[in-house]
């Protein structure tokens, strides 16, 4: 019977399935219970919720803003073609190759609004009902919205307690015939994992060979928001060196602090089989998504200040953030691995808590009376997890470590 609790019948099923069956994103809902929680008063809020850039925007990107306002071109916020200026896309082409050792072209770009409109851009583009995405878990929980947009399945396919990919499992899903795209997040939301090279090159040899029984081969999605924002200043691998059928999507919500801006865009590799056709659906889908185009002057601002490679955010204060936060979890009973990139860590609860079903939405609400604000695990298919963000504040961070040590201490004494 369709749903018609507080005027969900003028809902459709799937997202009043969605509101009342708890599948929106607990991300967001966490997020604006902390809210709530500071406008009713009563002390800090230790907010470890949302992935919402902590640090603000590099100066070089303010001026860039000003300088295209100041001094704007003929037609500045007019509408441009469906992917974005050309000069823009060109500017991006030519980074991206000089990054990873292909040779991009500007029509191989497509400007996007963030690396969320990017993804939902391909799916339309490439999926059909029915057709499934693999994607090694745990995953950012609002993948699965996006297969639903186009009738498409999102497949989880688990990895290994480290958070590396696990060949073995990805090879007995990726033998579907239904999987058409493998989407992979790294450095990961939620774990914070980077996938190294080699499995990436192992990866890339199981598709090929995969693909040669196939008459369409399984193309990988590289969702790759937090690449700049490497603990050491190293380069995450990539699979576009070793991969033909790889798209780039990236944003610089995270490595520019603007994720408000909504700025990003995916790159095709020039090594890809049909490559301009897909391109030409980009631009197709970017339009009748209601996307359109990514924002003009985001876009007109960008080359300026991607030319300046001093102008990030400072990644050393994630680190930090991650490595204190690690650290006073570990000494309460917690496992995981060490940080490597971006701002999110992905613990596991301490043994005693994992016999009970349920126990990282317990811990979850526990941590609330504290106060301290995070995500269970089950958000990301990973039951038994907690995810948090430590885009946030040192008072945060310490005052959160003291909220976990006074719930583990409580259970241990009941």
């Amino acid at each position: 019977m369709f749903v018609s609790e507080n005027g969900a019948q003028m809902l459709s099923r799937r997202v009043a399935d969605a509101l009342l069956g708890r599948k929106e994103s607990w991300t967001r809902r966490m997020f604006e219970l902390a809210g709530q929680l500071r406008r009713d008063g009563g002390g800090p809020v230790h907010d470890l919720s949302l992935g919402n850039p902590s640090l603000e925007p590099p100066s070089q990107w303010k001026r860039a803003v000003h300088e295209a306002l100041e001094s704007p071109q003929p037609g500045q916020h007019r509408y441009m073609t469906n992917a974005g200026f050309p000069e823009v896309r060109a500017n991006l082409a030519a980074r991206e190759s000089r990054r990873y050792g292909v040779s991009f072209a500007a029509d191989d770009v497509c400007m996007t609004v963030g690396a969320a409109g990017a993804l939902n851009v391909l799916f339309r583009a490439m999926l059909d009902a029915g057709d499934q995405v693999a994607v090694p878990a745990p995953y950012f929980s609002e993948y699965e919205h996006y297969c639903a947009n186009v009738g498409a399945e999102l497949r989880p396919v688990p990895t290994t307690a480290e958070f590396e990919l696990d060949l073995e499992a990805l090879e007995a899903a990726l033998q579907d015939a239904r999987v058409r795209i493998l989407l992979l997040n790294s450095p990961n939301n939620p774990t914070g994992a980077v996938y190294s090279a080699a499995s990436l090159r192992a990866l890339a040899g199981l598709l090929e060979r995969l693909n040669a029984r196939r008459s369409r081969p399984i193309a990988v999605l590289e969702d790759s928001p937090y690449r700049d924002l490497m603990h050491d200043g190293s380069q995450a691998a990539s699979m576009l060196s070793v991969y033909a059928h790889t798209i780039l999507v990236t944003s610089h919500s995270k490595d520019l602090g603007l994720a408000g801006e909504r700025i990003g865009y995916l790159a095709i590799s020039p090594a890809m089989e049909g490559r301009a056709v897909l391109a030409r659906a980009a631009a197709l889908c970017n339009r009748v998504l209601g996307f359109v185009n990514a924002p003009a002057l985001m876009q007109r601002a960008l080359p300026a200040v991607l030319d300046d490679p001093r102008a990030r955010v400072e990644v050393e204060v994630y680190a930090k953030h991650c490595r204190a936060m690690a650290e006073g979890l570990v000494a309460l009973g917690f496992h995981l691995p060490t940080p490597m990139a971006g701002f999110f860590l992905f613990p596991r609860l301490p043994p005693a808590w994992l016999e009970e079903p349920g126990a990282d939405v317990t811990m979850t609400d526990k941590l609330l009376a504290h106060r301290t604000i995070v995500v269970p695990g089950t958000a990301f298919g990973a039951p038994g997890h907690l995810r948090l963000s430590m885009a946030t504040s040192d008072a945060a961070v310490q005052g959160a470590l003291e909220a976990f040590a006074a719930v583990c201490s409580a259970r241990a004494s009941s």
